[in-house]
């Protein structure tokens, strides 16, 4: 008899445990809201200059969104883009362009001189909102250095070491990107050639933001980068980064930030471009267009 009652006694309290502990459970780990969606496809693009004549090329490659509602950083995604938010009700979205810097699918960020796109929305579980953002730039944003090719001239000049000259393609080219191109033709004759800014222009050290961006397709690889003018020294010539061949007309974003923050005693600056001939090809070209060094 004794051993029958404590048996009840616990079988009763195993009972009494497990139902207090499933409770528990729900109470410590509640079931999760589902998300609502977001939708981006991609960002328009508006070219209106900027107090700072930016020319008006709707020319750009913004590969990711970088998202905040209210305020909050939600995540960066690669566009199109199709992504849940942990948010309900009418909230403030912020959809901010985002590049992939140097040409580089690893090393993404927002580019600075893009304006975000800024909307509200209400956000409704498992519902998903399209949204259609523009950007264009800031109206701070300032070229130092900008060439779109479309005059009668070109703002560049070739260097000591060149042997080939930049000719100017008209709108009517198949080859021209935007109304007009630059193009650089090496072979037997002229296998090497080197380009600059014909101008020097100051740029901001101390760690701010400096691009260079640049439409370019060429058949062999070619180099960018700065040359430096120091007080009472001669003009230093500094590699920035090196472009890969491309069959088609591409965008690069090359930060030019760094080279300018080390070299912050220089006085002025110069964009360069060189490349030579393959040894194993008859003839290689460079083609440029939308060439702007950008900061605030």
């Amino acid at each position: 008899m004794i051993r029958k009652m404590l048996l009840k006694h616990v079988s009763a309290t195993v009972a009494v445990v497990m139902v207090f502990s499933f409770h528990s459970c729900n109470i410590i780990d509640p079931e999760e809201e589902a998300p609502s969606y977001i939708e981006v496809s991609e960002f328009a693009f508006d070219p209106t200059p900027t107090s700072i004549e930016m020319d008006s090329s709707y020319s750009r490659k913004i590969t990711d969104v970088w998202v905040y509602v209210d305020n909050e950083f939600q995540g960066a995604y690669q566009l199109p883009a199709r992504f849940p938010v942990l948010n309900k009700g009418i909230k403030k979205i912020l959809l901010t362009p985002g590049i992939e810097q140097n040409g580089i699918a690893a090393t993404r960020s927002p580019y600075p001189f893009y304006k975000g796109y800024v909307t509200e929305a209400e956000l409704k579980n498992n519902e998903t909102i399209s949204l259609s953002p523009t950007t264009g730039y800031f109206d701070l944003a300032q070229c130092a250095f900008c060439e779109d090719f479309n005059g009668s001239g070109i703002s560049l000049d070739t260097s000591v070491a060149n042997s080939a000259l930049m000719q100017l393609l008209p709108a009517n080219d198949p080859n021209a990107f935007e109304y007009g191109s630059g193009v650089v033709h090496l072979d037997s004759t002229n296998s090497l050639f080197e380009i600059t800014s014909n101008s020097d222009y100051e740029l901001p050290g101390a760690g701010a933001a400096v691009y260079l961006e640049l439409d370019y397709k060429c058949t062999q690889e070619m180099q960018v980068g700065l040359y430096v003018e120091k007080p009472f020294q001669e003009l230093e010539k500094v590699p920035v980064f090196n472009i890969n061949p491309s069959n088609n007309w591409n965008k690069i974003y090359i930060q030019l930030g760094y080279a300018v923050t080390a070299n912050s005693n220089s006085d002025n600056f110069r964009i360069y471009f060189k490349g030579f001939k393959r040894p194993d090809s008859q003839s290689d070209y460079f083609y440029f267009d939308n060439i702007k060094v950008v900061y605030f």
